[in-house]
Formats: structure tokens, C-alpha cells, sequence
């Protein structure tokens, strides 16, 4: 079933990227960016151990879609379409007791310093100031990653302070 998406975040093309809603079908693909020891370094809960553990995350994002009609997209180079090589994007999020909208980026190791992050970040930042705009957005970042804190400061976005997250002492960037 193909969710009910809110005017704006539907499948986008950036200069070299296509996203996309995840599908039922993208389930390896998770498994493959969130089961990589090296692009899950920073996440707290560490790598994704199984298929089933990618399967129920995919099922967590395809609902924020039909909930929300907004959520996490595939990413794919427009030379490759069909590969999916990162995700991007935003989706609700209970933090620290009110609802914000979670900035989040995750490419393949592969893609690394390619400037695929700060790419679909921005547009993801920017579909959520137009149609979103009474969400807080927020980034989590672990203080040791580096890259996703460089994107992050790209952005515009503003260090607030330090938060535990998930036991973890991260790093919250918001969107003024």
C-alpha cells in the first residue's frame, strides 16, 4: 500500500540524487547501510544483527509515512537507479517529551565525501520548513562524527547543548 505522502515530500530529484519513500522491498537495503559495522559506528544501538531486525525498522519508516505522510527516503544516484545507497530525510520523533521532526542521513561507505549527505539533507531540511514549519527539526549527532556534524553546521543548523540519547551523550542541533 502506498501511503498517503504530504505535498512536498514526494519522490525528489537533487542535481545528482533521486529519493524516494522506502518500499516493502528495500528491506536489504536497510539491512546493508544499518548492518555495516563502519556506517553504524556512531548510532548507539549499534549494527542491525539480522534481515528480521532490518525488516522491522523498514516497517517502523513505512509508517511514519502513512502516518504522517513525511518520513525517511531512499536514496539512489540518478545514474544508478535502483541502487539504493543512503537515506535521508525526516520523521516524527517523541524526544525528550514533546514531538520534533528527527534530520537523519546514512549513506554507504562508498559514497562518503561525496557531498551526497549535505545534498539531501538540505532538501530535506527545507521541505520540512515549508510544509512543516510548526515541527521543531532537530539532528542528534554523536560528538565524535565528525562529518555528520560538519553537515549539519552546512545546514544552518545551531548547536543547543549536549543530551543524553540512548545513554549516549550526543550532540542536538536545531533548525531556527
Amino acid at each position: 500500500m502506498m501511503p498517503t505522502m504530504l505535498q512536498g515530500f514526494e519522490s525528489v530529484t537533487t542535481e545528482r540524487l533521486l529519493l524516494r519513500p522506502f518500499r516493502d522491498s528495500d528491506a536489504a537495503a536497510v539491512f546493508a547501510l544499518h548492518g555495516n559495522p563502519e556506517t553504524a559506528r556512531f548510532n548507539p544501538s549499534g549494527p542491525l544483527r539480522t534481515l528480521d531486525a532490518a525488516k522491522e525498522l523498514l516497517a517502523v519508516w513505512l509508517s511514519d509515512w502513512a502516518k504522517h505522510g513525511v518520513g525517511y527516503w531512499a536514496v539512489e544516484r540518478r545514474e544508478a537507479p535502483g541502487v539504493v545507497v543512503g537515506l535521508c530525510g525526516v520523521r516524527h520523533k517523541l524526544f525528550e517529551g514533546r514531538t520534533v521532526l528527527n534530520l537523519a542521513y546514512r549513506l554507504a561507505p562508498e559514497t562518503q565525501g561525496s557531498g551526497y549527505a549535505t545534498e539531501v539533507a538540505r532538501v530535506a531540511v527545507e521541505k520540512a520548513r515549508r510544509h512543516l514549519p510548526d515541527v521543531p527539526l532537530v539532528a542528534i549527532i554523536h560528538p565524535e562524527n565528525t562529518a555528520s556534524l560538519r553537515v549539519a553546521e552546512r545546514l544552518g543548523l545551531k548547536f543547543e547543548r549536549i543530551t543524553d540519547y540512548e545513554g549516549t551523550p550526543s550532540r542536538l542541533y536545531v533548525a531556527e
